[in-house]
């Protein structure tokens, strides 16, 4: 459904950094004040003057202010923009370099992976160390809602904290897992409650399940869907430059593409790249984009030719790949197919070692000739295939202080583009089978080397959501690489039960010693 007034209209990817509003200044709950946080990723945060003169007196359940936790639920279709928009309304977006998928530790904002049962168990317990220190409470009696789970530890760890605080639930699609959040012990329960002497708290949560029966009624739930024509115009015509065509050329073009956020925004970065002339090649305006729109190949799933059909994610994506293999970078595609395997969390660019994505994955330098001297993909055309993707909006990039002129370390998808990709290769299985076994051999090649170096174990959590994410594909894996899978997430459960995530542990194991796991 279209946007309402009241509502931010926010579509751009985290390296952007300037959001824009249409329309109404947005509103707020009566029982969350507009400086909940004022935050950036840099810098002193802000906090509310709060004074609550009976803050050192009796045990924490004697001193509850009656005031609730509010938890707000965003909604809509994968790449709608419901992560980003929930990170501008806790003010962490705007004028500052800010990742969703690689959050500076020890913030007001927490952002926690709800994608897996697994890696919302082991973000909670590390949330919960970061916020105790690994020190128990102050101000006498128990924890207040108990210790038996991480979800009654990092809520009694969130209520305890002096500053205000945001807890960002990422990705809560799974109904079993959104039924047990709001459950009397889930992460959502009813009744939240602070004490005195506590900051202000919100839980932001982002989802896919847009039937308001799926939420209690004491949730907020926000649908977000398509930008209105004349925004998302505007934001085509702000990537396009004033040479692209006429703000109704940019309309009619933003209609054709659904008002979509994510699909706006690759065609955008499309019309944007085609704005300087390389190899050859002329601009791309307007309405040369919906002659490629025009003239595109059915993906699959789309009707054939002859069906009034809307350009779907997929056909842009493709669109936005040619256009790289055009400028001479065709290993573009089998990057992104490749990753699309991996998880939507970040993956630390050393997981790609060019030497092992030239074996494992072939003809990616390209036909090869016989003889020694046959050529091998680089780091360096690694190097410029991601930021190829990057630049095109198909790929995120993050460096080690979320700027993005430097190293690229971090790399994670929007879930949108990666299932749009996984897709794509449906009428290529024996490709598909290339790319998932890549993947799994890339997962152990680092499990192993974590294994033998104690040094490493900071790669176990890291690893954790993509061994989730492709256990959902184990019944499509050649039984040597469903073994491999198997024993990567063997040395990866152990090494998180080592690291005190136990509960993530025995999830892990549970998602691929199961055979029906999907």
């Amino acid at each position: 459904m279209p946007q309402t007034e009241d509502q931010l209209q926010w579509w751009e990817p985290p390296f952007y950094l300037h959001p824009k509003q249409f329309g109404a200044q947005e509103r707020y709950d009566p029982t969350v004040p507009p400086y909940v946080v004022k935050a950036r990723a840099q810098g002193e945060r802000g906090r509310a003057n709060v004074t609550n003169s009976g803050a050192g007196k009796g045990s924490w359940r004697g001193r509850w202010t009656g005031a609730g936790v509010p938890v707000h639920v965003l909604v809509g279709p994968a790449g709608a923009g419901k992560t980003l928009l929930a990170l501008d309304r806790t003010h962490t977006g705007s004028r500052s370099y800010f990742d969703p998928y690689n959050w500076n530790e020890g913030s007001d904002v927490h952002f926690v992976d709800a994608h897996d049962e697994a890696s919302l168990a082991a973000g909670l317990t590390d949330l919960t160390r970061r916020l105790t220190d690994g020190r128990p409470a102050k101000g006498g009696g128990g924890p207040p809602y108990g210790g038996r789970s991480p979800e009654d530890r990092t809520l009694s760890a969130l209520v305890r904290s002096p500053k205000s605080w945001v807890l960002l639930l990422d990705g809560l699609d799974d109904p079993r897992m959104a039924a047990r959040a709001w459950s009397p012990a889930g992460l959502l329960r009813r009744h939240l409650r602070r004490p005195f002497g506590s900051g202000f708290g919100q839980i932001v949560v982002t989802s896919r399940l847009d039937d308001r029966e799926a939420w209690p009624p004491w949730i907020t739930v926000t649908p977000v869907g398509p930008l209105p024509v004349p925004s998302a115009g505007e934001q085509l015509r702000r990537r396009g430059g004033a040479t692209a065509g006429t703000p109704e050329e940019a309309e009619r073009l933003a209609g054709r593409l659904g008002g979509h956020p994510l699909t706006l925004r690759i065609a955008g970065n499309h019309l944007h790249a085609g704005a300087t002339p390389k190899a050859g090649s002329s601009p791309c305006t307007f309405r040369d984009y919906e002659a490629l729109l025009d003239s595109a190949v059915p993906r699959p799933g789309e009707p054939g030719p002859g069906t009034p059909r809307p350009e779907t994610l997929a056909t842009v994506c493709e669109l936005a790949l040619d256009l790289a293999a055009r400028r001479g970078i065709p290993e573009a595609r089998p990057v992104l197919r490749l990753l699309s395997w991996f998880a939507a969390s970040s993956l630390p660019g050393e997981l790609l070692v060019p030497e092992e994505l030239d074996r494992l994955v072939p003809g990616l330098s390209g036909d090869r000739p016989d003889g020694d001297l046959a050529p091998s993909f680089t780091g360096g055309e690694l190097h410029v295939a991601v930021r190829t993707l990057r630049s095109l909006g198909l790929l995120h990039t993050f460096g080690p202080d979320r700027t993005i002129d430097r190293q690229d370390p971090y790399l994670a998808l929007d879930p949108a583009v990666a299932q749009a990709q996984r897709d794509a290769l449906a009428a290529e299985p024996a490709r598909a089978a290339v790319f998932r076994a890549a993947a799994v051999e890339l997962l152990h090649r680092r499990a192993v080397s974590a294994t033998s170096d104690r040094s490493q174990a900071w790669w176990w959590p890291v690893l954790l959501p993509h061994v989730e994410a492709l256990a959902r594909h184990l019944p499509d894996l050649e039984p040597a690489s469903a073994e491999r899978l198997r024993d990567t997430a063997r040395r990866v459960a152990d090494g998180l039960r080592h690291g005190g995530q136990g509960r993530a542990a025995v999830l892990l194991r549970s998602s691929v010693e199961d055979p029906r796991a999907e």
